[in-house]
C-alpha cells in the first residue's frame, strides 16, 4: 500500500449518512408465517421533559435483538442547549493555558506556541481574564491571572518563553488549579487548556495522579482540555485528561493550528449553557452498559455514569450509548433509566426520560433487520462502532500485539457484514471496505513489510476519539 493510500484511509472522515437503506422484507412462503413479536411496536425515540435550555433525546438503532448472536443494542443520545439571546451568551472568562516548553518543543512548536498565545491574548475581551502556565522541569506562573487591561504587558513575557529541560506535568496542572480555585467569582466560566507535546517525566507522572487532578476541575464546574501535538505525547492519557476534567481532547500533527484550537476553548468558555453534564444509567436486571463512546464509565450504587463535558449556546452533543443484554432473555427486555444532571440555570439541574427504552428479543435475521431504522443503524455503524474498532486497533497495535488487532478487524467486519447482508445498506458497504483497507494495512505491519508509524497510529486513534464523538467541540 503507498503512502497515499495509508494517508487517505487514515484521514477519511465518517460517512455521510443520507436517507437510509431499504430494508428487505421476510422471503414470501406458501403458508401464513407463524406468530412473532413486534418489536416495530416498541418506541424507537425518547424525550426528557425539560422546562429549561437543555434538552436530551435518545434514539434507539432498533427495537429488537439476536442475543446468542450479538447482544448488543445502541441508543443514540442527543444533548443540546439552545441558543440564547446574544447578550446573554457572554459569560466573563478565566482563562489559564498550561504550556510544555520542555526541549522536546524547541523550533517550530515553541514558535506557534508563542504565536498562538499571543493571537488569545488580542482576542480578550474587557471583563476577561487570563492567565498562562509554563512547564519544563518545573512549574513557573509566566503570567499571574489578570484583566485584559494589562495585556500589553504580557507581550514581551510570551516572546521570552524558550524550550529546555523535562515535561513536569503534574507541576503545570497544580500551578493551574491552584489559580483558578484562588480566584473562583460568581458569574465568571474558568477554563483550562493543557498544552503538551511529550511524555510526563518530573515529578508525579503516574496516570492516576495526572487524571486526578484533571477530575479537579470538573468537580469544579469548570474544564480542562488537552492538546497533545506531534508524535511523542501519550494520546491515551491526554483523552483520559480531557475525560476526566470535561473538556475537549484535541490532536495536531504539528503546533501550526494551535492559534484556532485556543480561540475556540475560549469562545466555548465563554458562551457556556451548561458545565459538568453527568449522564446517569440505572441498567435494569441483568442489562450491562458497555460503552458511551469511550468515554470512563464509573459505577456507584448500581448506576452507571459518564461525562461528556460541558455545553455551549446552540451546541449538539451526540454520543452513543452500548447495552449488553442478557443471553437467556426472552420476550421485552427493559434497558435502563437514563438522566441528565448539569450546572446552570441557577444550579444544580436533573432531567430524565419518563419512559425506559425496551427492546424485543426475535428469533431470526428477518424480524432483527425489520425493526431496524436504517439511517439510526447506518450512523451507530460508521460513527459509533467503526470509530471505536480504530481506537482498539491503535492501541493494539501500538502494544506490538498486531494479531489481536487483526481478530478485532475481521470480527468487525463479519458482525457488520452479516447484519448488512439484510439491512443492504450502501452506506456500510462502503464502511466495510475502509474496514478491509484497514485490515490489509495492519496485516502488513504485523507481517513486519511495512509497520506502522506513531503518526500513523496516532492519527488512527485521535479520529476513533474525535470522529465519534459528534458535536463534542466547539465549531
Amino acid at each position: 500500500m503507498t503512502r497515499m493510500r495509508i494517508a487517505a484511509l487514515l484521514l477519511a472522515t465518517t460517512v455521510a449518512i443520507g436517507a437510509g437503506a431499504k430494508l428487505r422484507q421476510p422471503a414470501g412462503t406458501t403458508a401464513p408465517p407463524q406468530p412473532q413479536p413486534a418489536p416495530t411496536a416498541l418506541a424507537r425515540v425518547f424525550t426528557a421533559p425539560t422546562t429549561g435550555r437543555v434538552h436530551m433525546t435518545g434514539t434507539l438503532e432498533g427495537t429488537a435483538v439476536l442475543p446468542r448472536s450479538d447482544r448488543n443494542v445502541r441508543l443514540e443520545l442527543a444533548i443540546g442547549a439552545d441558543a440564547a439571546e446574544r447578550a446573554a451568551q457572554r459569560v466573563p472568562t478565566d482563562l489559564v493555558v498550561v504550556l510544555d516548553r520542555s526541549g522536546s518543543m524547541q523550533g517550530e512548536k515553541i514558535e506557534y506556541a508563542r504565536a498562538a498565545v499571543r493571537a488569545l491574548v488580542g482576542a480578550l475581551g474587557e471583563g476577561d481574564r487570563f492567565a498562562l502556565v509554563t512547564y519544563s522541569d518545573g512549574a513557573n506562573v509566566a503570567i499571574p491571572l489578570a484583566p485584559a487591561a494589562d495585556r500589553g504587558r504580557w507581550l514581551a513575557t510570551i516572546d521570552a518563553i524558550r524550550a529546555d529541560g523535562g515535561t513536569a506535568m503534574a507541576s503545570g496542572l497544580d500551578a493551574a488549579l491552584a489559580i483558578v480555585d484562588g480566584a473562583r467569582g460568581a458569574g465568571r466560566a474558568p477554563r483550562i487548556v493543557l498544552v503538551s507535546d511529550g511524555l510526563a517525566n518530573r515529578g508525579d507522572s503516574t496516570r492516576q495522579g495526572l487524571v486526578a487532578r484533571a477530575a479537579h476541575a470538573a468537580h469544579g464546574e469548570y474544564a480542562l482540555s488537552t492538546v497533545g501535538v506531534g508524535a511523542d505525547f501519550d494520546e491515551g492519557l491526554m483523552a483520559a485528561l480531557a475525560d476526566a476534567g470535561s473538556g475537549n481532547f484535541h490532536f495536531l500533527a504539528s503546533a501550526d493550528g494551535l492559534d484556532q484550537i485556543l480561540a475556540n476553548e475560549f469562545a466555548t468558555a465563554r458562551e457556556t449553557a451548561a458545565t459538568g453534564l453527568r449522564v446517569v444509567i440505572e441498567p435494569q436486571p441483568g442489562v450491562t452498559v458497555v460503552d458511551a463512546a469511550g468515554y470512563p464509565l464509573a459505577v456507584s450504587n448500581g448506576a452507571v455514569s459518564f461525562g461528556p463535558g460541558t455545553l455551549f449556546d446552540g451546541q449538539e452533543r451526540r454520543i452513543w450509548v452500548t447495552l449488553g443484554v442478557p443471553a437467556d432473555a426472552k420476550g421485552d427486555v427493559p434497558l435502563a433509566r437514563f438522566a441528565l444532571e448539569y450546572g446552570g440555570d441557577g444550579g444544580r439541574q436533573r432531567i430524565a426520560f419518563a419512559d425506559v427504552p425496551t427492546v424485543a428479543v426475535v428469533a431470526d435475521e428477518d424480524h432483527y433487520a425489520a425493526a431496524l431504522d436504517a439511517p439510526s443503524w447506518e450512523r451507530s455503524v460508521t460513527v459509533d462502532q467503526y470509530n471505536a474498532l480504530r481506537r482498539k486497533v491503535a492501541e493494539a497495535v501500538k502494544d506490538g500485539r498486531e494479531r489481536d488487532a487483526l481478530g478485532e478487524i475481521r470480527q468487525y467486519r463479519a458482525q457488520i457484514g452479516a447484519k448488512n447482508a439484510q439491512v443492504k445498506s450502501e452506506v456500510v458497504e462502503r464502511q466495510l471496505a475502509e474496514a478491509a483497507e484497514l485490515e490489509k494495512r495492519v496485516d502488513d505491519a504485523a507481517s513486519g513489510a511495512q509497520p506502522m508509524a506513531p503518526m500513523e497510529l496516532k492519527t488512527l486513534r485521535a479520529l476513533g476519539y474525535e470522529a465519534g464523538r459528534p458535536g463534542a467541540k466547539h465549531q
